[in-house]
């Protein structure tokens, strides 16, 4: 085979393993700014990916059903992985055409090397959906021990906002003082059945 035709072989190679990084970077970019029920930058995302985007009821179903934070739905990213992965498995498919049937085995030639950086090439476009959707989902699905630790948050937070009511820390001898009936109030005073805080009668 001509030494040319081979050099410019492995020129497309080289490119083409550099694009298929670069475009998964930029997928997991543009995946994670779309806002819920998507918009038209991510539109054209996926029909630069040869996909069909989802109406935006069915984006913000999906990506409440996945309990995502942010981002585009992960069905959406996945198909626009899956025609990533198809677009590149085409080139790579045309690229390695004018080698001769075999070139794995020709040790040692020039040809034969080209063998194994084209299976490993593949087997690194096989992996592409399945990374892409994991990392978006990194990016968007909040991990359960956040989800936990925010709603503990918020019980927390209740706990130590009710010590803040007027009456909350009111030393008193239960077996003899009045509570307000309008508000919860304890009484303040012996013989005072005004409530200090409404306003109302103690009984």
């Amino acid at each position: 085979m001509d030494p040319n035709q081979l050099a410019q072989i492995q020129t497309q190679l080289h490119a083409l393993e550099t694009h298929v990084e670069g475009h998964m970077r930029y997928l997991l970019t543009e995946a994670q700014r779309c806002p819920f029920g998507g918009n038209h930058d991510w539109d054209r995302v996926l029909t630069q990916y040869g996909q069909e985007h989802d109406p935006p009821l069915k984006r913000l179903e999906d990506a409440q059903r996945a309990g995502q934070s942010k981002g585009a739905s992960l069905n959406e990213v996945r198909r626009a992985a899956e025609g990533l992965k198809k677009q590149a498995s085409e080139e790579l498919d045309r690229v390695a055409a004018p080698l001769p049937i075999g070139a794995a085995g020709m040790i040692g030639t020039a040809a034969g090397q080209l063998g194994p950086r084209i299976s490993h090439l593949r087997a690194r476009l096989s992996r592409v959906v399945d990374e892409v959707a994991a990392q978006h989902a990194t990016n968007v699905c909040p991990p359960q021990n956040a989800v936990a630790a925010s709603v503990n948050s918020v019980f927390a937070n209740a706990t130590s906002t009710a010590k803040l009511t007027p009456w909350a820390n009111v030393k008193f001898d239960a077996t003899r003082v009045y509570e307000c009936r309008a508000c919860g109030a304890p009484q303040q005073a012996e013989l005072d059945f005004l409530c200090r805080y409404c306003r109302s009668p103690m009984n």
